[in-house]
């Protein structure tokens, strides 16, 4: 008898520990469901990160959430433990329990510092060594300009650049030649009881060269023109036209003076005496007959000095002969050594 209301006992009790086993467990997942939404939930569809430091910060943020449902689900269990312990046991833990995550500190979005770039310290020399190294020159002072206005180049005068080459270089002794071709005007009609000669325009070449002592000149020069017969210019005995022309040939001592008016520009005027010939197509037949003499000349103009060693000119030169004196008007290169 006492066996069988063992039995009942034991069996009345498991169907009552079933009974609350499955209240407790209908309870604690309503209350899970209403108190407890996980994180995942809240993730956006699409994941979307401007900058690396804002995907951090979602990951951290995601792992903070994790950390509050791992403490939650510590806790619902806690709970039912203390729950089957008091019941069945007896027993109590006492408020022993601690969640196993701290989830006070909340995660913060990182501070970017500015870039602060390393300037690395000036080198320490010793003055000693310095001391050793040769001096090559004077250094220019800072507001040393490059150039004047008046005139740019290389020359300086007075700490100052002033010119591109040396004015000063022309003196002493030394070498010069000139060439310069002109156009010749002639000066002279002739007019006789045989002839009527008048002559266009022509051309002239000079050259001349010598020694330069200062700013004088002592050489030796030639000179070439030639001119031919105006339509005018007739034979009237027999009555027939010129078509010829006059060439003259002449070397001359050549004597001149250079006057240095500023850095670049001179002055010069000269002179020549020698002879000539001249080879006129004026005779009968038409044929040539020479004519020759004393030749004069006489010259002055302005020259541009561009180096130490070249200069452009531009003058008048005179050109006396008995046939066909002229005025000419030279432009030319002119080059001392």
């Amino acid at each position: 008898m006492m066996i069988n209301l063992n039995k009942s006992f034991v069996l009345h009790s498991l169907i009552l520990f079933g009974s609350f086993f499955i209240s407790v467990f209908t309870m604690a997942q309503g209350t899970y469901d209403s108190e407890y939404k996980p994180y995942s939930s809240k993730k956006p569809v699409v994941d979307y990160y401007e900058k690396m430091d804002d995907k951090s910060f979602y990951q951290q943020k995601r792992i903070h959430g994790m950390k509050g449902e791992l403490n939650n689900y510590s806790e619902k269990l806690h709970n039912l433990q203390d729950r089957f312990d008091k019941i069945f046991y007896g027993l109590s833990s006492q408020g022993s329990f601690k969640t196993p995550f701290d989830t006070s500190n909340q995660p913060a979005r990182p501070v970017i510092q500015p870039r602060v770039e390393y300037t690395p310290p000036p080198a320490q020399v010793n003055s000693s060594l310095l001391d050793d190294i040769p001096v090559v020159g004077e250094q220019p002072s800072a507001n040393q300009l490059a150039f004047n206005v008046d005139s740019p180049g290389t020359f300086t005068q007075d700490e100052k650049v002033v010119s591109t080459f040396n004015p000063n270089s022309k003196n002493g002794a030394g070498y010069y030649f000139l060439f310069r071709p002109g156009m010749a005007f002639a000066s002279k009609i002739h007019k006789n009881a045989d002839s009527y000669k008048r002559f266009n325009d022509g051309f002239s070449a000079t050259v001349a060269g010598g020694f330069k002592v200062n700013n004088f000149n002592i050489g030796l020069g030639g000179v070439y023109k030639k001119h031919s017969f105006h339509d005018d210019s007739k034979l009237r005995t027999p009555l027939q036209p010129l078509t010829g022309d006059s060439e003259t040939y002449s070397g001359f001592l050549d004597l001149g003076y250079n006057l240095n008016v500023s850095r670049s520009i001179d002055l010069y005027a000269g002179i020549g005496v020698g002879y000539y010939l001249s080879l006129i197509d004026d005779k009968r037949d038409l044929s040539s007959r020479k004519d020759h003499g004393v030749f004069l000349t006489g010259s002055t103009g302005i020259s541009w000095r561009m180096s130490e060693v070249f200069a452009l000119s531009l003058g008048y030169r005179y050109f006396h002969e008995d046939e066909v004196p002229a005025h000419i008007v030279e432009l030319g290169a002119n080059f001392t050594f």
